[in-house]
């Protein structure tokens, strides 16, 4: 049986890596097309090659789950075509068992792509977004990263931030301060703020209290404010949460909730990667299923099709279902675990009509 296994994870293992190169460089061709609309200054063709030959384990990452769906439905598929599963399933070899086998090689990618989202992709994702910045501005700034105008609340307080850097300091702050009903009572302005003695210190406020009749102006060379949110914070605001790993995305989550801040978002991403080879587990289910199921007796090219209509709905649905569940408030588990839950049912339920 062992002789068995390998013989079918080598068959769906050179299936995923073919689907992956085919994807992978089809994304690959279209975002060099893209970019070649950038070309300036220092950013020419070869910038454009070293940029997407950095990109290159992200795109690898973000392909993956499809790639295995699909490699599947290959492999399985060309084993049935050639009545290789039937002489198995002839010897007494289960399919449970075969599906088992054919998870294997699935299992291994997985645990890679999970290592990877953890402690590489990240920082090459930086790495790559920073030496693109740099040779489109002709600059080496790469400390300074736009944090797409963060904003903060802390009881009737709203706090805007146009730029952080990971030094931790802060550019472009305002702060507006509410009445109780609402209605502004002051703004705050100041181009910079440091995290000086657990408080941020703003350098050149400049103060405008909104009274019934009239307007007070009021210039202060320092200023100490609570602004809700702690240095090490701060350079993730500069990042999508899902370009963030696992790790940082459940300290990062948990500290705006304590804060009590907006954190749904943060939580969303972190269980999408968390729950990652659950979703990609319960899909090729459903995948192989076909296989001794209802496509059983279907081209190659039509399984694969249905295979990547089943990933990209998926997909969807997960999307879908997780912007509702922020905003109707149930947990964003629900949203990454009902999709993949149904795939599972029609998936058992497919290898039971099949036995």
């Amino acid at each position: 049986m062992r002789l068995l296994g390998r013989y079918i994870a080598h068959s769906v293992l050179l299936g995923t890596v073919a689907v992956l190169v085919v994807i992978v460089g089809l994304d690959i061709v279209f975002s060099l097309l893209d970019e070649l609309d950038n070309l300036r200054g220092d950013y020419g063709f070869v910038e454009v090659i070293n940029y997407l030959l950095i990109r290159l384990p992200d795109r690898l990452y973000l392909f993956l789950p499809i790639a295995i769906l699909v490699g599947v439905l290959i492999g399985l598929g060309n084993l049935a075509a050639t009545s290789e599963l039937t002489v198995m399933r002839a010897a007494g070899v289960s399919i449970p068992r075969l599906i088992f086998q054919a998870c294997k090689p699935v299992f291994m990618l997985l645990i890679l792509a999970m290592l990877a989202s953890e402690f590489w992709l990240p920082s090459l994702g930086q790495f790559a977004d920073t030496y693109r910045w740099e040779k489109l501005n002709g600059k080496r700034e790469s400390t300074l990263m736009t944090s797409h105008d963060l904003w903060l609340k802390e009881n009737n307080n709203f706090y805007s931030i146009s730029v952080a850097r990971d030094d931790g300091q802060l550019l472009g702050i305002r702060v507006f301060e509410l009445n109780e009903d609402w209605s502004l009572k002051k703004m705050i302005t100041a181009p910079r703020a440091d995290y000086i003695d657990k408080r941020w210190q703003l350098t050149n406020a400049r103060a405008i209290t909104f009274n019934a009749t009239h307007l007070d102006e009021t210039l202060l060379p320092k200023l100490s404010i609570n602004l809700p949110i702690e240095p090490k914070y701060v350079a993730l605001q500069a990042f999508d949460a899902a370009d963030l790993p696992p790790s940082q995305l459940w300290a990062y989550a948990g500290y705006l909730a304590a804060n009590s801040q907006a954190s749904g978002h943060y939580w969303l991403a972190f269980w999408k990667k968390i729950l990652l080879p659950v979703t990609v587990f319960a899909v090729v289910l459903l995948g192989a299923s076909f296989t001794f199921g209802p496509l059983r007796s279907v081209p190659a090219g039509t399984r694969v099709f249905h295979g990547v209509v089943i990933a990209l709905s998926v997909k969807f649905i997960q999307d879908l279902l997780g912007p509702i569940a922020l905003l109707w408030g149930f947990n964003p588990i629900l949203a990454i675990l009902i999709p993949a839950g149904f795939c599972a049912a029609f998936g058992f339920w497919f290898i039971y009509r099949a036995r």
